[in-house]
């Protein structure tokens, strides 16, 4: 599956504690695959970049689990600050 960041984005919703979701972001399958625990093809795009911004870790490891070259994990955390939006 070929994904396209470019067109991706985050959500704009609040975050409230124990909350499961994050506007229309399943964080319970962001944090699955970040963990190993799922494959990345089942992250769409938005998914993905949320995973990248907002989610601790590693650079390297993050673009392991996501299936990306962590230049483009590193081009995408330095364009949207690493943090909420």
């Amino acid at each position: 599956m070929r994904t396209d960041l470019a067109n991706a984005s985050l959500p704009r919703a609040v975050l409230l504690p124990g909350a499961s979701y994050h506007g229309r972001i399943d964080l319970v399958a962001v944090d699955l695959v970040l963990a190993g625990r799922r494959p990345a093809s089942t992250l769409d795009d938005d998914h993905k970049l949320y995973a990248i911004v907002m989610r601790p870790g590693p650079i390297r490891a993050k673009a392991r689990a996501l299936g990306l070259p962590e230049v483009t994990v590193a081009r995408y955390l330095a364009e949207h600050g690493g943090g909420p939006p």
